[in-house]
């Protein structure tokens, strides 16, 4: 690991599209003795006490499967992970927790109902509350002894959260608050003793945040919902009336809340995407055993090519999501150490690193969901008829990824976060986008772009990816000042843009992960590897070029829209190799192990 002076150089998010990133993406060398002991206890748990439930989980009668598990995670210290002893945790790298996170993944039926309690649940206590909130909270919320959820969404406000209408209205000289209002959608809610809620006071323009017990009174809660998926986890409606809250279980400061969800929400964010590494890697194994065993004109489908082709598909889309995600939990770890060395409390730095990377948190949140998207469709064809029957894993699987692309912000709503966020930082003068954007301006002016195709080595890898790098600063740099404030207004082109930004991160994180296994020896497939980052180059290329072109068509004119079309096609040449040979060796080594590897 870098020294928190090395890491100032690429110490905020979004700094990946100005200049290459800097860490080793190569996670396993990242942890310590113990916290190796710490992932090998998680395994074994979701090995031996979590998958062999997970169709009773789906079926289960008042969740009491989902509690029972909850409460043995943490009698395991599962639920404390990366939290101070002195609060009843286990303190671990943000890496380490989470790796644990995809893990508890690989059980989807279960995975919601963890990931609420240890992550938005607690959370907000961990990083915002007082000493007092902290010493009374976290050790009951940790043991699982208590169990925590988070009622920010409303009936008319979910994306826009801030328009929420649940009030706390002052009493007794502002010794306490009335808690009137209604959060619908609340996962873990059913169980629930503690309530995280969101609510305005007075006439305030921003929400405060409090932490509520069940134990106060006036909480009521409507039917469990009948849902499309994630039936494992409890979700209803929480009604408050006239909650007596007393005046010290608000969190943080009063309009602080806005700050508070948004802040937590970035750590859920990135953890939906660990998680959606695990659930992907169970549908994919079940994939590939299933082509395996099912035989079609005398032959396993495991040797058709249409299956391959599938099967490789899946595995690249999972190789670029882990890739990514465990190099910005290097990031944030590492920039944790500099704001701990600079004299903040663990808790404060976490929160503040994360905080930092919330562009590569959102970032992860829609490619996570959307990989998963992608492997749990394909595993329903490679099943054929089977994948569509109840009676068989994969339909559950399916049903189960498809709120990922709407909890914790839809994807529409994170793509143009992403921007929005990158836009942010340039205008602070946190990030030098428009310096950067204009040299590549200078360029486009200049030169004739007359570029050779790339090879496949890995200076060539690169020199790609640094050019994809630049054909999304001068379209973004064009649709800012080109629409100026009607910018957000356009979100079909800021949705391109933010495509064009999360292919050129995951691409990065994928040419780096692929070098640093192949020069440390780690994969003995050496050959699969290249493979992959190969098919991912390709692949971006290409996602880039339609994004690109889509954008520039739908804002640019006449002179302008020519200049940026002709850098665009100088900066996304085709990468040309023989994908389909990649594609089937990529699968024949998965194949062969049986599963992802």
């Amino acid at each position: 690991m870098k020294t928190p002076q090395e890491t100032q150089k690429q110490s905020t998010g979004g700094a990946f599209l100005i200049r290459p990133a800097e860490g080793s993406n190569f996670p396993d060398s990242l942890f310590s003795e113990e916290e190796q002991m710490v992932l090998e206890s998680v395994k074994e748990f979701v090995q031996r006490e979590v998958q062999p439930l997970a169709e009773e989980l789906e079926h289960q009668k008042e969740h009491s499967r989902s509690v029972a598990l909850l409460e043995k995670a943490g009698e395991l210290g599962l639920l404390g992970l990366g939290i101070s002893e002195e609060y009843g945790g286990m303190p671990v790298s943000f890496t380490t927790s989470l790796k644990v996170v995809e893990e508890v993944g690989r059980v989807s039926e279960f995975s919601p109902t963890f990931g609420v309690q240890t992550s938005i649940g607690i959370a907000p206590i961990l990083f915002y509350g007082s000493e007092a909130q902290k010493q009374r909270y976290l050790p009951k919320l940790v043991s699982g002894e208590w169990k925590s959820c988070y009622c920010l969404t409303e009936p008319d406000a979910g994306s826009d959260a801030n328009s929420g209408k649940t009030r706390a209205t002052p009493v007794e000289d502002g010794a306490a608050y009335l808690l009137d209002g209604q959060k619908m959608w609340i996962t873990n809610s059913g169980f629930a003793d503690i309530f995280i809620v969101f609510a305005k006071v007075e006439g305030d323009r921003n929400l405060s945040a409090f932490i509520v017990e069940k134990e106060f009174g006036g909480i009521s809660l409507g039917e469990e919902e009948r849902k499309m998926g994630i039936k494992g986890s409890s979700t209803r409606q929480v009604f408050f009336n006239d909650v007596r809250l007393p005046a010290e279980n608000m969190l943080g400061k009063r309009e602080e809340g806005f700050k508070i969800a948004l802040n937590v929400l970035n750590n859920g964010r990135i953890k939906l995407g660990a998680a959606a590494i695990g659930t992907s890697k169970t549908a994919f194994d079940l994939a590939v055993q299933y082509a395996l065993e099912r035989k079609q004109f005398g032959s396993s489908i495991s040797s058709f090519g249409a299956i391959q082709h599938k099967l490789a598909q899946m595995a690249v889309s999972i190789f670029a999501l882990e890739a990514a995600m465990y190099l910005t939990g290097q990031f944030i770890d590492e920039k944790s150490a500099v704001l701990v060395a600079e004299g903040l409390s663990a808790e404060k730095a976490e929160v503040a690193a994360v905080s930092a990377y919330g562009i590569e948190c959102a970032i992860l949140k829609v490619f996570g969901s959307e990989c998963l998207a992608l492997v749990v469709d394909e595993g329903v064809q490679i099943f054929g008829g089977m994948g569509f029957s109840e009676d068989a894993p994969m339909a559950r699987l399916y049903r189960n990824a498809r709120i990922t692309r709407i909890y914790e912000g839809t994807n529409e709503i994170n793509r143009m976060l992403i921007v929005d966020m990158l836009l942010k930082k340039a205008n602070t003068g946190e990030l030098e986008l428009l310096q950067a954007a204009k040299q590549v301006q200078e360029e486009l002016t200049s030169n004739p772009l007359e570029r050779k195709l790339a090879g496949d080595g890995t200076e060539a890898a690169f020199a790609i990816l640094a050019d994809l790098k630049k054909a999304t600063l001068i379209i973004l740099d064009a649709a800012t000042q080109g629409l100026g404030r009607k910018l957000k207004e356009e979100q079909e082109v800021l949705m391109h843009v933010s495509d064009m930004i999360i292919q050129v991160y995951l691409l990065e994180a994928v040419l780096m992960k692929a070098e640093n296994l192949i020069a440390n020896g780690e994969e003995t497939n050496t050959e699969n590897i290249a493979d992959i980052s190969q098919v991912f180059l390709y692949e971006s290329v290409e996602k880039i070029r339609q994004a690109g072109q889509e954008a520039i068509l739908s804002f640019a004119e006449e002179e302008q829209r020519s200049l940026l079309l002709k850098g665009l096609k100088g900066f996304t040449k085709p990468h040309v190799f023989n994908i389909k040979d990649a594609r089937r060796r990529i699968a024949a080594g998965m194949i062969a192990e049986g599963k992802y590897v």
